[in-house]
């Protein structure tokens, strides 16, 4: 125990109540790693606090980030229900309570708090940043717009605000930023971030305005600083989907079946998974049309448990074990009880009966979701391998998919994904439904009843007007996208660009992709 620790221990003896000393003991225990008793120590301090109500409200935006933080986004967003953020008078409680919305996918409330918060402080360049992401995130394209352009004059340096603002529609070639994004550029020195970030914007608006030589290499230069400040091991990625593969072998999963197939568990969940870029989100919002399906957004619900619960197993024996293996031995029931109520904790309570994770990363874990949930219904999104690549290669990601920047990395990661979901697909009792996405824009119809049919869902023509849905948000790369119809020109894009993709295309043909 660090003497901070027993400092504040001895303090909350002899002052049980002491509202303070509960978060401060938080605090410390949150930055040794364990976020568990820091969350029961910020409880024991809000309901302290009651009575109060200024540090009733600070302390449960402090218990709501330390739940958003250890992934129980639904007893997040309970929490600050329960602080009423519609009443705050205050610009820093209603912009953090709409940040931590925003954390918990909840994109309508959280536009409404930054809304409001930004009425205090007008030139906030950080409200208006984060009301920006908020109006981009449910559709308000021209107000997102609007807010980047007040930011960019307040402070032309701020190159993700560049980024972002080109992201929201197709630039043309008399309403472009081009240029000032050049001028960005020149002054950015070495921060090489900012410079990634301007040249992700360069490429998207080059390209939109059909500069395709220049677009690719603004495209290159940005994936290329993007990679060199980035600590990652692509070997050890793939050791895990290798050691995946291996564990959960066909004997293993045939053995665990018989033991966890007859729990029933999982019926109206719909996982959608597959690489990024391939249009889940697309399917996330088709499924959601007509009103059956809510949507829980991209939770890494499955993945964290799975993990903390074999970390409990290897902490329980001894010897050597990796973390995949203790998972093969873990109760899978219970793992799928936990995930149903911490996935409904992010429901509200009139939602329909269905309820979809969107976790594209879910495909690493598809047998275990089968014996966790054996009543779940999966659809795999496919998209040709090379549109694919590009996609996530020319799409700068906050904090997800590292190995997207590099053309040996990504098409390395796509073919052992592609070799895992093979595995997936040939073990009896892993069944899933394989949705082509060149398929769903070309037959919309058809590939969608198919769809509603395997999800167990009624279709009605109310789905082809699924990019009106004005009250579903979204933060992912495609937030502007799947506010229109189908369309099919992302389809072959790749093809502009065969020669400078050719070492992404080299290593998918050498492995038969």
């Amino acid at each position: 125990m660090s003497t901070a620790e027993s400092v504040v221990k001895e303090l909350l003896d002899s002052a049980p109540s002491l509202v303070n000393g509960w978060r401060l003991l938080a605090d410390v225990q949150a930055a040794t790693g364990r976020i568990r008793e820091a969350i029961a120590s910020l409880e024991t301090a809000w309901n302290a606090a009651k009575g109060e109500t200024k540090s009733w409200v600070s302390t449960g935006l402090h218990l709501a980030r330390a739940l958003a933080t250890a992934g129980q986004e639904g007893r997040a967003k309970s929490t600050l229900h329960a602080l009423n953020p519609a009443e705050l008078k205050h610009p820093e409680p209603l912009a953090q309570a709409a940040y931590l919305y925003s954390l918990c996918e909840e994109h309508e409330l959280s536009l409404q708090l930054y809304e409001r918060a930004l009425e205090y402080r007008p030139d906030s360049v950080e409200l208006l940043f984060n009301c920006a992401a908020a109006n981009r995130a449910m559709g308000n394209l021209s107000r997102a717009e609007v807010l980047y352009d007040r930011l960019l004059a307040l402070n032309p340096a701020d190159a993700e605000a560049y980024k972002n603002r080109s992201d929201l529609r197709r630039q043309t070639a008399n309403s472009n930023h081009v240029q000032a994004i050049r001028k960005a550029i020149s002054v950015v020195d070495d921060d090489i971030a900012s410079a990634s970030q301007l040249n992700f914007a360069l490429a998207k608006e080059l390209e939109d305005i059909g500069y395709h030589a220049e677009s690719f290499a603004a495209l290159a230069e940005a994936c290329r600083l993007r990679r060199s400040i980035i600590q990652y091991s692509l070997e050890k990625d793939l050791g895990k989907i290798d050691e995946i593969a291996s564990v959960f072998s066909e004997e293993t999963f045939s053995r665990l079946q018989q033991t966890y197939s007859q729990s029933g568990l999982g019926k109206g969940v719909i996982f959608v998974l597959g690489m990024p870029r391939t249009g889940t989100t697309l399917v996330d919002r088709i499924l959601c049309a007509t009103g059956q399906v809510y949507s829980a957004g991209e939770p890494g619900i499955f993945s964290r448990l799975v993990g903390e619960m074999s970390q409990d197993l290897l902490r329980q024996q001894a010897g050597e074990m990796s973390i995949i293996s203790a998972a093969s031995s873990i109760d899978f029931e219970a793992l799928g009880r936990r995930y149903l109520q911490e996935l409904h904790e992010r429901a509200p309570d009139s939602a329909p009966a269905f309820i979809l994770d969107k976790n594209p990363m879910n495909f690493l874990y598809v047998g275990l979701i089968r014996l966790a949930l054996p009543a779940a219904r999966i659809v795999h999104l496919r998209r040709d391998p090379m549109d694919t690549c590009y996609a996530v290669y020319k799409t700068q990601f906050r904090n997800a998919y590292p190995f997207s920047y590099e053309q040996t990395e990504l098409a390395s990661y796509f073919i052992r994904y592609h070799e895992l979901m093979d595995t997936w697909r040939s073990m009896r009792g892993v069944e899933f439904l394989d949705l082509q996405y060149e398929d769903l824009v070309d037959q919309f119809e058809s590939e969608s009843r198919r769809l509603y049919g395997f999800c167990g869902l009624d279709w009605s023509p109310e789905v082809q007007h699924f990019y009106r849905n004005e009250r579903q948000g979204t933060a992912t790369a495609s937030a502007s996208q799947v506010r229109q119809p189908v369309y099919r020109s992302s389809v072959g894009k790749w093809k502009r660009y065969e020669a400078q993709l050719q070492p992404m295309r080299d290593l998918l043909a050498q492995a038969g992709i």
